[in-house]
């Protein structure tokens, strides 16, 4: 399972004993982990309220849609609710229409594409000394991702280079240039920590999956597939389960 399905499910307790041992014992070793288990503690706050404010919404609609069956139909009303239903017919067609003209490889991208998250630097704030390594950071965490490819181009070259070329990558997959994301997941070295080998290797089979790249990117899915206890290994073996 990948880094959000570990934390919800730890979050939701459904972890094997041994699993979640694991889990604890990489919270105590990765502050990292540790902080993004706090804003998934409180995004799940926030959506259980939500979702019972919607909940209450939804029933305070129920009875008043039973009310006005009560009233006679204007045609205003009649009108407007026909005009709603017209308008979701077109919009469903038109997402249809979307999801059928993308090709299998679009289709995997799509699926299983997430944005790594920022785990290397924080974004500087207030009074903090501003650098060319956080103002990229911080153009990546605003979804300004031309810029902060740009400035992740300038930072490759300096010692530890390589999150520099895997966030550089992962800048142009979001701006839909897998043609370029590939050669800078291939950049980042076999004994890189954070981001780590495998998980660039990851990234750039889906850049060949965008690209309708099947047996490259199928090719690289198997070494993902094939890397035991990392967070991708069961989604690229899912993967791999489509593709035969």
């Amino acid at each position: 399972m990948d880094q959000e399905e570990l934390i919800n499910a730890y979050l939701e307790g459904t972890l094997s004993p041994e699993d979640q041992e694991l889990f604890e014992k990489l919270l105590e070793e990765q502050p990292e982990y540790k902080k993004l288990l706090e804003e998934h503690k409180k995004v799940k706050i926030a959506v259980t309220l939500q979702e019972r404010n919607d909940l209450k919404a939804f029933l305070k609609e129920i009875d008043q849609e039973e009310k006005d069956r009560q009233k006679p139909s204007s045609p205003v009303k009649s009108w407007l609710f026909s005009g709603i239903a017209a308008c979701l017919i077109v919009l469903t067609g038109f997402f249809l229409w979307i999801n059928l003209s993308m090709n299998p490889g679009e289709k995997l991208f799509k699926s299983y594409y997430e944005t790594y998250p920022n785990l290397v630097a924080p974004t500087v704030r207030g009074d903090q000394e501003s650098t060319l390594k956080s103002d990229a950071f911080l153009a990546f965490d605003n979804g300004d991702f031309e810029n902060a490819a740009s400035l992740f181009d300038r930072l490759q070259n300096e010692a530890g280079g390589d999150y520099a070329a895997f966030y550089s990558g992962i800048c142009q997959l979001e701006l839909g240039r897998p043609e370029k994301a590939i050669p800078l997941f291939q950049k980042v070295n076999e004994n890189a920590s954070q981001p780590d080998k495998i998980t660039a290797i990851w990234f750039e089979a889906l850049g060949y999956f965008l690209l309708n790249k099947l047996p490259e990117g199928k090719s690289l899915m198997t070494k993902v597939a094939a890397s035991p206890g990392h967070p991708l290994q069961n989604r690229a073996q899912e993967i791999l389960e489509k593709l035969k």
